[in-house]
């Protein structure tokens, strides 16, 4: 009688442990539904510990629409290029806005719409329809100091605290300070390989284009022979340098990361699912507290199933 009690009361235990611990994720993870009829608005900031940069032009670009349960799906010019919106952590995102934005500079895509900074370095625009959309500027030259606003993705809506959805969304944007002098620069492409045990459905090389200020001006070929990379010497420094893979391998997905003077071309194979956006508010430590409540029963059970047996055999 004493070991059924004793695993009634941890049955008991485990229960409340149970359905007190869902009750609080369920709380935190879960947001309302997205209302995909409601308009939202972006408050853009471009600016440097505290000093705005005045008249710069950006252009806003529509990349994907959003469903109700927070899914993006490419649309309008941005459904042609093979990117992935699925499984992205910030730097993945990061990755994305560069990728999009030298296609949109090659393929010369009309913006939705442009705006320049004011006094404040900032603009606002409203009556933004539910979505994902790319922000890119252009640059801000302070004499021999060149300011290049890095792209950026920005969903509308985002994530607010309290598992809530924020229809007003405000943006600092990032940027690349770089000291010119009119001096010359380079740019070296390496290509990196995400296809673990598909190897042979690699090309055998691919063609890359030069972009600069949004025009090509030059192609390259990677492959084995060359180690994938590729250099450029003597290019103007005050231009936007950006490169293009030319034509993505068949069911492979492309992202373009630059660091300094690099960059990283990725093609990644397979692609993922249809991406989400991210929900930030999962509690995650109760988790633990139910596996080692699950233990404890479990070991109170053999123990007392021992002394059962100890019992009958004396």
């Amino acid at each position: 009688m004493k070991t059924k009690a004793i695993l009634k009361r941890c049955g008991m235990i485990l229960l409340c442990l149970w359905f007190g611990t869902s009750w609080m994720t369920g709380t935190a993870f879960a947001r309302g539904v997205i209302d995909t009829g409601q308009e939202g608005s972006l408050n853009f900031y471009f600016s440097e510990n505290g000093t705005g940069f005045l008249d710069v032009s950006f252009s806003v670009y529509r990349v994907a629409g959003i469903s109700d349960d927070g899914t993006y799906t490419l649309e309008g010019d941005f459904a042609q290029y093979p990117v992935r919106l699925e499984d992205l952590d910030s730097s993945g995102w990061r990755a994305l806005a560069q990728t999009l934005d030298a296609y949109v500079a090659r393929d010369k895509i009309t913006p939705l719409l442009t705006r320049q900074t004011g006094q404040n370095g900032s603009f606002r625009i409203t009556g933004l329809s539910t979505g994902l959309y790319l922000v890119s500027g252009g640059q801000y030259v302070d004499g021999t100091v060149v300011y290049m606003p890095q792209p950026v993705l920005v969903s509308i809506p985002g994530p607010a605290a309290g598992g809530e959805w924020n229809y007003d969304v405000e943006v600092s944007c990032k940027f690349d300070r770089e000291e010119t002098e009119d001096l010359p620069t380079s740019r070296k492409v390496q290509k990196v390989w995400e296809d673990d045990g598909n190897e042979e459905k690699r090309p055998r090389e691919i063609t890359v284009q030069l972009l600069e200020n949004g025009n090509v001006v030059d192609t390259a070929i990677l492959n084995r022979e060359n180690n994938w990379e590729y250099t450029w010497e003597e290019l103007d420094g005050s231009s936007k340098w950006q490169i293009v893979e030319t034509v993505v391998p068949d069911g492979y997905t492309v992202t373009m990361t630059q660091e300094g003077n690099v960059f990283v071309l990725t093609n990644t194979y397979p692609p993922g699912q249809p991406s989400k956006l991210p929900q930030t508010g999962m509690l995650w430590w109760p988790m633990p507290l139910l596996a080692c409540s699950g233990l404890l029963l479990l070991a109170v059970g053999l123990v007392m199933r021992r002394k059962q047996g100890d019992v009958h055999e004396r």
